[in-house]
């Protein structure tokens, strides 16, 4: 199975990034992108425990703008979305479901990727549903569920 795990570079948890993927299975396949954070964290783990390991990096040659640059990491999160069976992400108390790990988590739902959240310091939270139906409508009702999960299961 093609795992992919990401998370917000504010997540300071380590250990339990860690001890994820000490759980996964002796044939899993990690996809994970090269920021600093759960990303290489996972990535390191992962080859230290003998996983197949596959690193996501965005192409920032030939770029001339912070605007171009931020256009190469979101192409970087759609491949690695687009290679994952499933995605898990690890969301930060402090920085919240935001940035390049929100646009991965809600792409991947767009796709039809199963989706697991890791909430700093609280509980794993499956996306078993293949789509939501709301989820092309808008991304305020995404913002309205994922704060209704977070106030019934905090």
């Amino acid at each position: 199975m093609f795992i992919g795990i990401v998370g917000a570079r504010k997540y300071k948890d380590k250990q339990s990034v860690i001890d994820f993927v000490k759980e996964l299975a002796a044939d899993s396949v990690i996809i994970t992108g090269s920021c600093r954070g759960p990303c290489r964290w996972a990535g390191t783990e992962a080859k230290a425990r003998g996983l197949r390991t596959i690193i996501f990096s965005p192409d920032l040659e030939n770029v001339h703008g912070k605007f171009e640059v931020a256009q190469r990491y979101y192409e970087n999160n759609r491949r690695l979305v687009q290679a994952c069976d499933i995605l898990h992400a690890f969301i930060s108390k402090e920085g919240g479901f935001t940035g390049g790990t929100r646009f991965e988590v809600e792409y991947a739902l767009q796709i039809g990727t199963e989706v697991g959240l890791h909430w700093e310091g609280s509980i794993r939270q499956s996306v078993c549903q293949h789509t939501f139906p709301f989820i092309h409508s808008g991304k305020r009702l995404f913002t309205a569920w994922q704060r209704f999960f977070v106030e019934t299961f905090a």
